[in-house]
């Protein structure tokens, strides 16, 4: 790179000059490098990409700051030669053709120009993979949930009970797919609560994040309970109910000796949505018969 010698980006005429000596002198071809922030969309507006390319704001280091050394952190740039909006390519997505940073991400973009005048960008950035999410809410897909992806760094430590999301922040906002349900309606996890998954693509340009299963959704429980003397007909499955589900069982029968009782005993059994045990209550007596002596 040579500053002195480095044009606006919309100055032609010189810069086909410079490009010309270069070739002229067998200088390499220059490149330029910049801050950049990702945008939600194309320059000109339109579909966002779906491969390694994004769209890309100039930006420049943000002054003001008290701290020294300062953190980075940046403005957009207002030069008025500048072109303010470029479409670089992400090195590190490049080979898998994927699309996975979010956008407001910082970028450090090189501008490689070859002795035709023609620019390329790129820059170099390896997308996250597995992350953690907190669950919102739920999306208009069966299976599928809104969230946000957890950023920052933890503050857990050994002691104490579990608290998410344990000094983790909130940040991009995400659509959460839950590999449990694929091919079921309805919702069956639970929300707000977390999971871990990993980040497999993006829509519009919202992340998408697969997960394996969450906290079960626990309210609006399903009663199995007949009654009379004829044999209830109603059934369960968690492929076909997303509703939690209690059964009453019962657990033994004792015969009272004593005062000449026969006692049977149960207990309310209620598993969540997903299918997993969540609680077992305390028994219930039963009288199951009194017999009487035969005359």
């Amino acid at each position: 790179m040579i500053p002195s010698e480095h044009p606006p980006a919309d100055d032609t005429a010189e810069h086909a000059l410079i490009v010309a000596k270069h070739d002229a002198r067998d200088f390499p071809a220059f490149v330029e490098q910049f801050l950049g922030t990702i945008r939600s969309a194309p320059c000109g507006g339109g579909t966002n990409y779906t491969d390694a390319r994004y769209a890309i704001d100039r930006a420049v280091p943000a002054i003001g700051s008290t701290s020294t050394p300062a953190l980075l952190s940046t403005n957009p740039d207002t030069l008025p030669v500048s072109t303010l909006c470029i479409t670089a390519t992400n090195l590190a997505e490049l080979s898998a053709g994927t699309h996975l940073l979010p956008v407001g991400t910082t970028v450090y973009v090189f501008g490689a120009i070859d002795r035709a005048g023609l620019r390329q960008y790129v820059f170099n950035q390896p997308p996250a993979g597995a992350c953690a999410v907190q669950i919102t809410g739920t999306a208009s897909g069966g299976g599928k949930y809104t969230g946000i992806i957890l950023t920052g760094s933890s503050s857990a430590v050994a002691s104490g009970t579990l608290s998410m999301p344990e000094g983790l922040n909130g940040g991009a906002s995400c659509l959460i797919l839950n590999e449990e349900e694929d091919g079921q309606s309805g919702h069956r996890l639970a929300w707000s609560c977390y999971a871990v998954g990993q980040i497999v693509g993006s829509s519009d340009g919202t992340l998408v994040v697969a997960i394996r299963g969450a906290l079960g959704a626990t309210s609006g429980t399903t009663a199995l309970s007949g009654s009379g003397t004829s044999a209830d007909s109603t059934t369960w499955s968690r492929a076909s109910n997303a509703a939690p589900v209690s059964i009453a069982m019962q657990t033994r029968t004792v015969w009272d000796s004593t005062g000449g009782v026969l006692y049977g005993y149960q207990r309310t059994l209620t598993f969540d949505a997903r299918g997993l045990l969540v609680s077992v209550s305390a028994e219930t007596q039963v009288t199951i018969d009194t017999p009487t002596a035969c005359s």
